[in-house]
């Protein structure tokens, strides 16, 4: 049993919490003590949801989406590493995977938003609006700008959760926390906050040009192939995601502690706000890739790992142009990904 000072007050009751959770002479790495329902919930959930991506992600042959893939993946060990450390608060592995996994995955969701706009743009855009005054962003260069940056900020996340890890697990105090190793480490925090900053940046750049494309895209319906309904909901589906991941981001900037004595301290203290604004906006974002999932709205010439954008110039010139409405009003009938790189589609009179 360790004894506890009598300090009068709410330094007495805090430091009583935290002595009853002291064992063999260590604090565990939370803060909080882990609700372990929610732990067995998340490691339910997110592995068979990850499961489920992966099995579209071969379905569909849908390999530009790899980005998804690891980013998942990731996930998955990073819930199994929270539950383990849930049930094993003293032991530093599982908490230290579950910390860098959960920290790092989103980076690759984002990416994956990336490849998909960049074939969405190419799908539907007519030829003549492929352009930087249309589309605010060079669509060659689409990808590999936003990828690159992406990356960048991830080998910086990388490198300052690094450090935090290495400090906490080097720490051989008594009261060691992560946030406490944030604290002492200004280096890997300064580092891991600038990572934040710069993928927070990129993504609230790219989600602007994203929702921007989708309302300029509805002047194009009767042009070109803006109306068909099979690309549209995979273009809200990226913009969804994009909210869901800058919100995260936010939440993971304002959470990591600014100095040695300040910080949103409530944020850092009690887990519901990891559940409410981690991972559930991450969760979501799994779910509507799972529902919308790119491989089920684009053609398989637009789904390999590159894609051959001359070809895809003559593919769309190829197509007849659709009327885009009848007299009554109704719409054309929904295409499919299997209509194209076929005979050119001829509107049934």
């Amino acid at each position: 049993m360790i004894d506890v000072p009598q300090i009068p007050g709410y330094e007495h009751a805090a430091l009583a919490k935290r002595a009853a959770r002291l064992t063999n002479g260590f604090l565990n790495p939370y803060i909080y003590d882990p609700n372990h329902p929610l732990a067995i919930v998340g490691v339910i959930v997110v592995p068979l949801i990850s499961a489920f991506l992966v099995y579209q992600y071969f379905r569909y042959r849908s390999w530009f989406f790899w980005a998804a893939t690891i980013g998942v993946l990731m996930e998955t060990v990073g819930f199994v590493g929270r539950v383990a450390s849930a049930y094993n608060e003293h032991k530093d592995p599982p908490f230290l995977v579950a910390f860098l996994m959960i920290l790092l995955a989103p980076s690759f969701l984002a990416a994956a938003c990336y490849t998909a706009f960049s074939r969405v743009v190419w799908f539907s855009c007519p030829t003549h609006a492929l352009s930087f005054k249309t589309l605010w962003c060079f669509p060659r260069w689409i990808t590999p700008t936003f990828v690159t940056v992406d990356l960048i900020s991830f080998l910086i996340q990388l490198i300052g959760g690094s450090l935090i890890s290495k400090s906490y697990d080097h720490d051989s105090s008594r009261d060691r926390t992560i946030q406490t190793s944030e604290r002492k480490l200004f280096s890997g925090r300064l580092i891991l906050i600038l990572g934040l900053i710069i993928q927070m940046s990129c993504f609230a750049s790219f989600a602007v040009i994203a929702v921007r494309y989708a309302v300029i895209s509805r002047k194009w319906r009767e042009a070109d192939l803006g109306d068909w309904a099979m690309w549209r909901r995979l273009s809200w589906m990226i913009n969804g995601a994009a909210c869901l991941i800058t919100l995260r981001a936010v939440y993971r900037i304002v959470e990591i502690p600014h100095d040695k004595n300040t910080g949103f301290k409530y944020l850092q203290a009690h887990e519901w706000c990891f559940w409410v604004f981690d991972a559930l906006p991450i969760l979501a974002t799994l779910v509507v890739f799972a529902v919308w999932h790119p491989g089920r709205y684009l053609p398989r010439t637009y789904t390999g790992f590159f894609l051959d954008k001359r070809r895809a110039i003559e593919q769309k010139d190829e197509i007849y142009r659709p009327q885009s409405f009848g007299s009554n009003g109704e719409e054309l009938r929904v295409f499919r990904p299997e209509d194209f790189g076929k005979a050119p589609v001829v509107n049934p009179s």
